[in-house]
């Protein structure tokens, strides 16, 4: 007899939701988006006639009625949420930072369900074999660098008030750069930071004895996306800068580690986005950049 199909609930309905989640979580074979909940009913009833699911008129209602719930909220809310859909038994697809607190992640282990994180470099099919391929070797140094025009132009992901704030970019690229470096370097064993008039450098060593220089910026004036190892050897790799996927695509990679493979055990990066400990470690290294960010530079 054939599996039955997950019934995923999405929270939320914001841009992301309207241009990635809900259109990968209505196209992918492993689900079926039933339901739907969000704090804006006016979206959210949109959202529900594009792609064919049932609002619910509370988060519980919601949680009653599905196996997995994909959210699309802030950091903070959705850290307050999670509690109540690991309580219920769900399965979990989270966006990145899965909190903005330590003992908030922490609460994601050793839950028997699937808690997965869309790390988007991790799932993408043009980065993730380049990490995966960087984890089995040793280096002594890395460069990224990750910026965007997110709040200085009309960009709809500049109006959300946390990305404004002033660790806005540490909290949103933040994650993206952490997550490959670990998967290539190690977990953050020591990190500082600093602000520039580019954005915010971040200065990390890691659990494999390499060290790494990081700058995020969601105001900058272009778009950049970096990121350079450097072998015992002082030779440079560079992550090739192919057209990254799209959010749909990452987002459908996502999805399928909901259904454990047939074919050959995954790789560190899908490995890392199935890992809360994982993610931990993520928020864990924000908390203390964004700390020293606000102490500012040592006297």
């Amino acid at each position: 007899m054939p599996e039955r199909v997950l019934r995923v609930g999405l929270v939320g309905s914001g841009p992301w939701a309207r241009l990635a989640v809900a259109p990968a979580l209505a196209a992918a074979p492993e689900v079926r988006l039933t339901h739907g909940w969000s704090r804006n009913d006016a979206d959210l009833a949109d959202l529900a006639r594009r792609h064919g699911f049932e609002p619910t008129s509370t988060y519980v209602d919601l949680l009653d009625r599905v196996d997995v719930v994909a959210f699309c909220v802030p950091p903070d809310v959705q850290a307050g949420l999670t509690p109540a859909a690991l309580d219920a038994g769900k399965a979990l697809l989270l966006e990145k930072p899965v909190a903005r607190r330590v003992e908030q992640a922490e609460r994601l282990h050793g839950h028997p369900e699937p808690v997965l994180v869309h790390y988007s470099r991790l799932l993408d099919s043009t980065v993730a074999p380049w990490l995966d391929a960087a984890a089995e070797r040793t280096w002594s140094s890395a460069r990224a660098v990750l910026t965007n025009t997110a709040t200085v132009g009309d960009d709809p992901f500049g109006r959300s008030a946390w990305r404004r704030e002033t660790d806005g970019a540490l909290w949103d690229l933040g994650p993206h750069v952490l997550a490959a470096l670990q998967v290539a370097l190690g977990h953050v064993t020591t990190v500082s930071a600093r602000r520039t008039d580019e954005g915010i450098v971040l200065e990390t060593t890691h659990a494999r004895g390499a060290s790494a220089r990081s700058l995020v910026s969601v105001s900058a004036s272009t778009k950049q996306d970096v990121l350079e190892l450097v072998g015992a050897d002082d030779c440079v790799h560079r992550l090739p800068p192919d057209p990254r996927q799209s959010g749909v695509q990452t987002y459908r990679a996502l999805v399928s580690g909901l259904v454990p493979p047939s074919g050959p055990s995954r790789g560190p990066c899908a490995a890392a986005v199935m890992d809360p400990a994982f993610s931990t470690s993520v928020v864990a290294t924000l908390v203390a950049a964004s700390a020293a960010l606000r102490a500012g530079p040592a006297a």
